[in-house]
């Protein structure tokens, strides 16, 4: 009899073992409609009422997007804490292995709590700000119930409980939980008309721009539009409809506690000039305000000073965007530095541009940055971001529509003119015209080379010669490319 047990056990035992070390594989990412624009835009943390009934494919898809992430070298590790196990992550796989046996989450009535292991905050805070997008894909327009939500005192827990091989710098914990819909409500709008309101639902799905996007180094020195600038400085840290328990008004990106610790901190440098981008009303400091302009600190090209500062600054991008923190050492701005940088460099590809991120910055080049931008002493430099439109040769998407498309156009006329926005995937010659319904020119609009991004053209309702046209239907169409777009107007003054 005894013998029979012990071979019976002699055979099961390694089963048990082999079930409990087997790696579980995770599907792949799914794809959602969803643009970056709009998952910036409907962004926002829940910290309690989680339930645990989430599908893993929710899990496959953070996962995927932390790993997706830019980061500036070293290690990363990825753990998972389930109501069964704490699990490591190995993304080359997708498949997760049992760390530490049982139940260890922070919040009890969370589905999944993901930690990342890295030496930098900065990396920390990209890998984030990709996980928590990729979880708000899962809402819907009329509403859903994942949400996310990083947690510095999950992130606490973990360090103490999970017996991570290194620090875990940050826990997302997601769960089931009642949520906002996904809203295109523009909020950013400037006080001072000093920049154009952004676009709060793009073209791209987030997820293939996460799959596609390269950083780029080599630029064309064509400068970008008003119009780009004010998309990427607004993907970056811009003002969005959430309004936070605090009752602060929310960003495109989480803050600890809400202290929004980049404001007033965020520069664009270009040709004509060094520009503090503002996301408060005046003078900047209430968070419980929203704006969306540009104040002019310095005038005149400060480029070749700001390239000096750092030999890995790209030296033929005609804009810069640098962000400053008052804090070095604190996990709270460092973090959210990268959750600023990686929306700005996923931007920059889906609006058809190349982007670089020059992260980490030594204590050295912090302050030739700061000495070239003439900064105030208590901001310090953490990144800067290069972009601009390739100068090696046009990317091309399989599954973009054109080279050209219209973003946004007023309806109807109003204030005497019309003004139509448009999206270019690349450098090019571009011509905008008017039509009548029986296809006789009316009026060239512009026919001129634009850089890659975001612009805009307007029409007064007057023909080639000045003269007032006809009420009627009329046809504005924006070519580049071989590539064609256009909208319909009703003229009615």
């Amino acid at each position: 009899m005894r013998t029979w047990l012990w071979l019976k056990l002699l055979f099961i035992f390694p089963a048990l073992l082999a079930g409990y070390t087997r790696p579980e594989t995770l599907p792949a990412p799914v794809i959602h409609r969803h643009s970056l624009e709009l998952l910036l835009n409907s962004r926002y943390s829940v910290h309690s009422g989680f339930e645990s009934n989430l599908p893993l494919q929710v899990l496959a898809n953070v996962l995927w997007a932390m790993t997706r992430a830019p980061f500036s070298g070293g290690s990363r590790e990825f753990y998972v804490a389930t109501p069964e196990n704490v699990y490591r992550y190995h993304p080359e796989s997708r498949s997760l292995t049992v760390h530490l046996a049982g139940d260890h989450r922070y919040n009890s009535g969370s589905a999944f709590e993901v930690g990342i292991a890295t030496p930098r905050q900065e990396d920390a805070g990209m890998a984030i700000q990709a996980g928590v997008l990729a979880a708000t894909a899962f809402r819907t327009d009329s509403g859903g119930n994942v949400v996310a939500c990083p947690m510095k005192w999950a992130t606490d827990y973990a360090n103490a409980n999970w017996n991570p091989e290194r620090e875990i710098k940050m826990v997302i914990v997601l769960g089931n939980a009642p949520s906002r819909p996904l809203d295109t409500t523009l909020v950013a709008i400037s006080s001072d008309s000093s920049l154009p309101p952004p676009i709060t639902n793009g073209n791209d799905t987030f997820e293939i721009a996460l799959m596609e996007y390269t950083q780029d180094s080599l630029f064309s020195p064509v400068g970008l539009s008003l119009e780009t600038y004010s998309q990427l400085l607004w993907a970056g840290y811009g003002a969005t409809p959430h309004i936070t328990t605090n009752n602060r008004y929310g960003l495109t990106v989480p803050s600890a506690v809400a202290g929004y610790f980049l404001t007033r901190r965020i520069y664009l440098v270009r040709e004509e000039g060094v520009d503090l981008f503002h996301n408060r009303l005046p003078p900047g400091t209430n968070l419980a305000t929203r704006d969306h302009r540009l104040e002019r600190l310095l005038t005149g090209d400060r480029r070749p000073e700001l390239r000096q500062a750092s030999a890995r600054i790209p030296s033929t991008a005609p804009a810069y965007i640098v962000a400053c923190v008052n804090d070095t050492a604190s996990y709270r701005t460092m973090q959210e530095a990268g959750f600023v940088a990686f929306n700005l460099l996923l931007q920059a590809y889906t609006l058809g541009l190349s982007g670089f991120i020059t992260i980490p910055l030594t204590i050295a080049e912090r302050n030739a940055i700061k000495n070239a931008l003439m900064l105030a002493s208590d901001n310090h430099p953490v990144f800067v971001f290069s972009v601009g439109t390739t100068a090696t040769g046009i990317r091309e998407k399989e599954r973009r529509e054109g080279l050209v498309t219209i973003v946004r156009a007023q309806p109807a006329v109003r204030r005497s003119y019309l003004r139509v926005e448009y999206l270019l995937r690349q450098t090019g010659m571009v011509e905008a015209e008017v039509f009548d319904m029986l296809g006789r020119p009316v009026r060239t609009l512009l026919r001129e080379r634009q850089s890659a991004g975001y612009h805009s053209v307007t029409w007064d309702g007057t023909d080639q010669q000045g003269r007032p046209v006809r009420r009627g239907t009329y046809l504005v169409t924006i070519s580049t490319g071989g590539s064609i777009t256009q909208h319909r107007v009703n003229w009615a003054k």
